[in-house]
C-alpha cells in the first residue's frame, strides 16, 4: 500500500520553514528604531502603555515582513513591485485596518490626527511589507530559497 499524503499538513510544514529561514534576516533593533521613529508623537499620552503598544506594533511588522516576503517570488520572475503590492492589496489592507483599529483603541482623538495615525499605520506596514518583498527576490537570486 502507498502511504496516504496531507497536503494541508506539508503545506504548513513548508511554509513554516519559509518563514524561519526568512525571519533570520530581520533585525529587532531595526524594527524598534522604525516605531519610535513612526510613532513617538502617538505614543506621548498614553506613556503607561507604551512597552505594550512597542509589541503589537512589533507583532504587526513582522506580519507584513511575512506578508511582503510570501508575495517576493514574483518579483524574482520578472513582475514589478507596484504590481506585487497591488496583488497581496486584500491582505495588507486587511492587516493595515487591524493595525489602525488597534491604535485606535489606545488613543481618542479628533478627524486631523486619526488621519494622521492612519497614514503613520500605512507608511510603516508599507515599508515592512517592502522589506519582507525585497529579501525574498534577493534569497530567491541567490539560491537561497
Amino acid at each position: 500500500m502507498a502511504v496516504v499524503m496531507n497536503f494541508t499538513e506539508k503545506y504548513r510544514c513548508k511554509q513554516l520553514d519559509f518563514e524561519r529561514k526568512t525571519l533570520q534576516e530581520l533585525s529587532l533593533l531595526q524594527i524598534e528604531n522604525m516605531i519610535h521613529d513612526t510613532f513617538d508623537q502617538f505614543m506621548k499620552p498614553i506613556v503607561a502603555y507604551q512597552q505594550t503598544i512597542t509589541d503589537m506594533c512589533l507583532d504587526y511588522a513582522v506580519e507584513s515582513f511575512l506578508l511582503g516576503a510570501s508575495y517576493g517570488r514574483f518579483g524574482y520572475y520578472g513582475e514589478t513591485l507596484e504590481t506585487v503590492y497591488y496583488r497581496s492589496q486584500k491582505r495588507f489592507k486587511t492587516l493595515l485596518d487591524d493595525f489602525y483599529d488597534f491604535w485606535m483603541f489606545w488613543l481618542y482623538t479628533d478627524d486631523m490626527v486619526n488621519e494622521s495615525v492612519y497614514m503613520a499605520c500605512e507608511s510603516y506596514l508599507y515599508y515592512w511589507w517592502k522589506e519582507g518583498f525585497e529579501a525574498t527576490v534577493r534569497r530567491y537570486r541567490l539560491r537561497l530559497h
